[in-house]
């Protein structure tokens, strides 16, 4: 296997209103393929089953430094404590390297124009690192626009507003009608490297 074969990035955007079935897509993909090193960062505590519940960095930088490991961080949801609590938990996954990175609700932590800097780098360079990210949120239109650049595949379910509708359709080359009809569980899919789109059901299995 050639080395860029072995560094293929897996970058997967997650998009849906709540009761869309965003959340129950990732933690299918984590019980597909069991993780040896998982870090999940957990605004609102849906993730304790998948590994150990921390709350400070100073722990998750600790705990990160194992051979195998599964870390659910919990930040504090005060506005600019939450994002510098993203930031370092980016930070310390970059720098632990192989692993698959679950961010939650990155409309808390990400605007359109700006997107913290370890974040950054996550999505533009983590590949070299052997890292597999799930970003997720419930308002596209309010995220960092360069996560849908780097992305490898795009996921989208039921949304709510018309400024996500129009975002998501943009992203994923569809009419905003095919997007605007989404029922909860309904899903559009792009891959990005090959332009091709799929859509379907949540199954729950």
């Amino acid at each position: 296997m050639n080395q860029s074969a072995k560094n293929k990035a897996l970058i997967v955007a997650v998009m849906g209103a709540s009761g869309s079935g965003k959340s129950a897509y990732v933690k299918q993909e984590i019980r597909r393929s069991m993780p040896r090193r998982l870090m999940i960062f957990d605004p609102l505590k849906e993730y304790g089953e998948f590994g150990e519940v921390v709350t400070s960095l100073a722990a998750t930088y600790a705990k990160a430094k194992a051979s195998t490991f599964a870390l659910v961080f919990q930040p504090i949801l005060a506005d600019q404590i939450i994002k510098a609590q993203f930031d370092g938990f980016c930070d310390i996954a970059y720098e632990a390297g192989n692993c698959t990175v679950i961010c939650e609700e990155l409309s808390l932590v990400t605007t359109p124009s700006k997107a913290p800097p370890a974040w950054s780098k996550i999505t533009l360079t983590g590949r070299h690192k052997k890292m597999r990210v799930f970003g997720l949120s419930q308002r596209p239109a309010s995220i960092d626009k360069n996560f849908f650049s780097n992305a490898t595949k795009v996921r989208c379910g039921r949304l709510n507003y018309a400024s996500d509708i129009k975002v998501l359709s943009n992203v994923l080359g569809v009419e905003p009608a095919k997007v605007q009809s989404l029922l909860p569980l309904d899903f559009i899919e792009r891959d990005m490297a090959t332009g091709k789109i799929s859509a379907g059901k949540l199954i729950f299995r």
